[in-house]
C-alpha cells in the first residue's frame, strides 16, 4: 500500500487526497462535454455540479459520522478533521449530491433526468478512480477470507477480500456501458413503451440498479455501513434502492400503473368474450 505519495518534512501528500481529486475532474470534465454538446449554459449547470459535490460531501460526512458516533461523539474537532478522522458515506453522499443536482435543475427548468443521465456518466468514471485510491491507501477493504487474491492489509494479520479492486472494476464497467448505450437506448422498444420518443432518465435509472445490485451483492464480503442498534442493515437498504430505482424506470419508460391496469382489463375482457370482439361482417347471401 502507499497510503502517501510524497513526503517533505512535515507536509504527507496522500494519495487518497491525489485519487479524489483526480476522480472529481474526471466526472466534472465528463459531465461538462455532455452539457457542453447539449448547449446548456455551461456555467449555470456548472455551478450547479459544484454545489451538488459540496453538499454531497457534506452530507457524506455527516453519515458517516453517524456511523460512527461511538468514536466521533460530539466532539465537533473530529468532525471537522477529515485529516486525522477520514472518513465519507458515500451512499448517502452521491444520493444527496443527486437530489440537490434534481432540485437545481427543475428551479432552472432544464430536463431535469437529462441532466441527471450526464451526470452519472461522468460518476460512475470518477467513482472508479475514488476506490483505486482507497485501495492504494489501504483502508475500505473487506472481510477476512482464504481465497487467493486475498491481501494483508496494513495493521491486519490475514488477507481481507480487497473490495476496493471490486467496486472500481464493476463502475469502470458500468461506465463503459453507460457510454456505449447513451445513444441507442431511445431505440429499445421496450423502454419507448410504444412512443416515437423515450424519456432521459434511463442512464441514472440503470446506474441506481446496478450500484445497488452490486451493493447487495458485496454486503457479504464487506464491514457494515449501515446499523441499526448493532444490526447490519445493509442489505435492506440495497433492496430498497433496487426497488426505487426499477421504479423509477418504469415511470421514465413512460408507463404507469393505470395504464397497465386499463390493459390488463382490456386482455381479460377480449379472452372472457371472444366472440363480442370478432368482426361484425354479415353473412354473405345465396341466390
Amino acid at each position: 500500500m502507499y497510503p502517501v505519495l510524497l513526503q517533505l518534512g512535515p507536509f504527507a501528500l496522500r494519495t487518497l487526497s491525489v485519487f479524489f481529486i483526480l476522480a472529481f475532474f474526471t466526472t466534472a470534465f465528463l459531465f461538462w462535454r455532455k452539457i457542453r454538446e447539449e448547449h446548456y449554459p455551461e456555467d449555470q449547470v456548472f455551478d450547479g455540479f459544484l454545489l451538488s459535490a459540496l453538499v454531497g460531501f457534506i452530507a457524506g460526512r455527516f453519515g458517516y459520522i453517524a456511523s460512527q458516533f461511538d468514536i466521533f461523539g460530539i466532539d465537533l474537532i473530529k468532525w471537522i478533521d477529515i485529516a486525522t478522522y477520514p472518513g465519507i458515506n458515500g451512499a448517502v453522499s452521491v444520493l444527496a449530491a443527486a437530489l440537490f443536482l434534481y432540485r437545481y435543475a427543475r428551479k432552472k427548468k432544464w430536463d431535469v433526468f437529462e441532466i441527471l443521465d450526464f451526470w452519472v456518466l461522468g460518476l460512475a468514471g470518477g467513482l472508479a478512480i475514488v476506490y483505486v485510491g482507497l485501495f492504494f491507501d489501504g483502508t475500505g477493504f473487506g472481510t477476512a477470507t482464504e481465497l487467493p487474491w486475498g491481501i494483508v492489509f496494513p495493521g491486519l494479520q490475514e488477507p481481507h477480500h480487497p473490495i476496493q479492486l471490486y467496486y472500481a472494476a464493476f463502475y469502470l464497467v458500468l461506465s463503459w456501458y453507460l457510454a456505449m448505450v447513451e445513444y441507442s437506448y431511445r431505440s429499445f422498444t421496450w423502454y419507448r413503451a410504444g412512443r416515437k420518443t423515450a424519456n432521459a432518465g434511463f442512464l441514472v435509472s440503470v446506474f441506481f440498479i446496478a450500484s445497488a445490485v452490486f451493493y447487495f451483492g458485496m454486503s457479504w464480503v464487506k464491514m457494515p455501513i449501515f446499523t441499526f442498534f448493532d444490526l447490519n442493515i445493509d442489505r435492506l437498504v440495497a433492496l430498497l434502492a433496487i426497488v426505487l430505482g426499477v421504479l423509477l424506470l418504469f415511470f421514465r419508460s413512460g408507463r404507469s400503473f393505470r395504464q397497465q391496469r386499463a390493459s390488463k382489463d382490456i386482455v381479460q375482457e377480449i379472452l372472457a368474450n371472444p366472440d363480442q370482439n370478432s368482426d361484425d361482417t354479415p353473412p354473405s347471401s345465396t341466390i
